[in-house]
């Protein structure tokens, strides 16, 4: 007790305390994977709130009340990757169509239409003696490697060959690294694994709690695709629907669906 008065009198060390936005969007995606839902419903607004511009685009930073900077690429990707887990943890269709239009404005203001990949600084920014990429995943995913993931796994709920073609270009870039260096770009590795693996869809309409829709969850692969409903802005979810007033899953592969279950027995093992 005394040592810690002692201390108290001294001058305290400056403190960086900002929010940043893309550490911001990582914490919301853990927040909605443990389950902590009421946190992670107030992150995410924060995010499309305080954080982002009347236009909708994102800020970096916000401390005291007041957002500043642009957002960089990896803002962007990662934000959009905590929407799509709040939008499973939550089963609320707003979330994913909001992860679908941040990840497809990062792909407008920050993809290299000729060489493929995304710059770290969006078009219309400060105007650099050149625009980098950066490719590394340390000690948190690159901005390319998560918009990869993420564009992916939107491509897939959204039909969407170009999304599919812009993750594809980031995936060439580290082709040789992720044979001569895969430690150096882990989350390209999820990325890529994500690619590779059979394109399996969720399409769970009615409550994101009944029995059936958390068994098929609990299943589905790390790598399957899922989009709760109902809506009709979703491609994957347009004209699906309840099965008799009760919730139903539709398991489908490259938008080929199964009929509806509503039975966790009926469930097929996969």
């Amino acid at each position: 007790m005394r040592l810690f008065e002692l201390r108290e009198e001294r001058e305290k060390p400056l403190r960086d305390d900002k929010a940043i936005a893309s550490w911001n969007g990582l914490m919301l995606a853990a927040l909605a994977q443990a389950g902590r839902v009421e946190p992670a419903v107030a992150l995410g607004a924060f995010l499309l709130g305080p954080l982002s511009t009347p236009d909708g685009r994102l800020h970096r930073t916000w401390r005291d009340g007041v957002a500043k900077g642009t957002g960089y690429l990896e803002d962007y990707a990662d934000v959009a990757y905590g929407l799509m887990e709040l939008h499973v943890a939550t089963g609320d269709p707003r979330w994913l169509t909001e992860a679908h239009r941040i990840a497809t404005l990062a792909v407008e203001l920050f993809a290299d239409n000729e060489g493929g990949g995304f710059f770290q600084t969006p078009r219309d920014g400060e105007q650099l003696v050149a625009r980098k990429k950066e490719l590394d995943d340390h000690p948190t995913p690159s901005g390319n490697a998560m918009l990869a993931y993420v564009l992916l796994r939107l491509a897939r709920i959204w039909g969407d060959d170009e999304l599919e073609k812009r993750a594809v270009s980031v995936l060439r870039i580290v082709a040789d690294v992720v044979v001569r260096a895969p430690t150096a770009v882990g989350w390209q590795l999820v990325a890529l694994d994500q690619y590779l693996a059979p394109h399996r869809e969720l399409a769970i309409v009615g409550d994101p709690h009944a029995p059936v829709a958390l068994a098929a969850l609990g299943g589905a692969a790390a790598t399957d695709v899922v989009a709760f409903g109902p809506s009709e802005d979703v491609p994957l979810l347009a004209g699906r629907t309840e099965v008799d007033g009760r919730t139903a899953v539709y398991l489908c592969e490259r938008f080929a669906c199964a009929l509806p279950v509503t039975e966790p027995a009926e469930l097929p093992a996969r």
